[in-house]
């Protein structure tokens, strides 16, 4: 009953940080990640996956560091989320599951991350400034800000008049410091083009040159059937990349409209359901990679 409560506590910590932090006199959705130093490849999603990974990290030693024989706390919930995973997938493909299980174990564990963290007040609202009209901002003029009106939280006068944007001067934006990772098409048809290789890889190591006989017919001829199993192997690249994109992005602008629209206690409900969205995209996207691998290793005769 305790822990019930201080979940739903923390949740409503969440929706009221969120009230104060996301900006309440305009709504900006951006699709596509920013820059956060000018004239790079680094944006705000790939800032937050490096986090994810040292936070992935953290974790791993810390579970490991100090093994205890009878184990409790920290290394007692991770052995039993270990063991649960393991035989997950164990009863999805026996044979790869041991060898497959740091792979696919990690991918689980980097996109619950990514996704869940897209949650935490100040995703998508703290950020640098930059100048509207020029839509850049060079090294030496960033400035931390929080995308919130300083009308609503303090008296105006230490900001710039006219800014909406804490530490901006008037007229200037914002770029977000921290972006989910998952919300970022690059992350998630990286992860995808992960999962069909590694599964290629599986198949063609296992079968030889045997595993192309389910696209081409005796006479070396890519037959009908060859040409949609074809198909169904390429699609999975498009369908793993939009999935995880599409319900994780949906789920901020969600969240961010109930925000702006009806502050407070009214956008918690939605927190409870995104936190299981983040947990069913990526439990779905691990095993979606191991039932492919079972799928694909199996000897073409066999398959039919």
């Amino acid at each position: 009953m305790a822990r019930n409560i201080g979940i739903a506590l923390a949740l409503l910590a969440l929706a009221v940080g969120s009230r104060i932090i996301y900006p309440m006199e305009s709504l900006a959705i951006e699709v596509r990640a920013d820059d956060l130093i000018p004239n790079t490849i680094f944006t705000n999603s790939m800032l937050v996956s490096l986090l994810v990974n040292v936070a992935l990290i953290t974790l791993a030693v810390v579970a490991a560091g100090n093994l205890k024989a009878v184990p409790s706390g920290w290394q007692n919930f991770m052995e039993w989320l270990i063991e649960w995973l393991y035989n997950l997938f164990k009863g999805i493909n026996a044979e790869y599951a041991q060898r497959t299980f740091p792979v696919i174990a990690t991918i689980f564990f980097l996109v619950i991350l990514s996704n869940w963290f897209g949650l935490l007040p100040g995703v998508g609202s703290i950020g640098i400034c930059h100048a509207a009209e020029q839509n850049e901002t060079s090294m030496s003029e960033i400035r931390l800000a929080v995308s919130a009106p300083v009308d609503n939280i303090l008296p105006p006068s230490p900001f710039a008049e006219g800014s909406k944007y804490i530490g901006c001067q008037a007229g200037e934006g914002i770029v977000p410091l921290f972006r989910s990772p998952s919300a970022d098409l690059n992350f998630t048809l990286a992860l995808a083009l992960i999962s069909v290789f590694y599964t290629l890889y599986l198949s063609i190591s296992k079968l030889g040159a045997g595993y192309f006989g389910k696209f081409f017919n005796l006479n070396g001829v890519m037959s009908f059937v060859g040409i949609l199993e074809l198909i169904s192997l390429l699609a999975r690249i498009p369908a793993f990349t939009f999935r995880l994109f599409g319900n994780i992005f949906a789920g901020e602008v969600l969240l961010i409209v109930m925000i702006f629209l009806v502050p407070m206690v009214v956008p918690l409900p939605f927190y409870f359901f995104e936190v299981f969205v983040g947990f069913i995209q990526a439990f779905v996207f691990a095993v979606l990679t191991m039932a492919f691998i079972a799928i694909e290793t199996q000897d073409h005769n066999e398959h039919h």
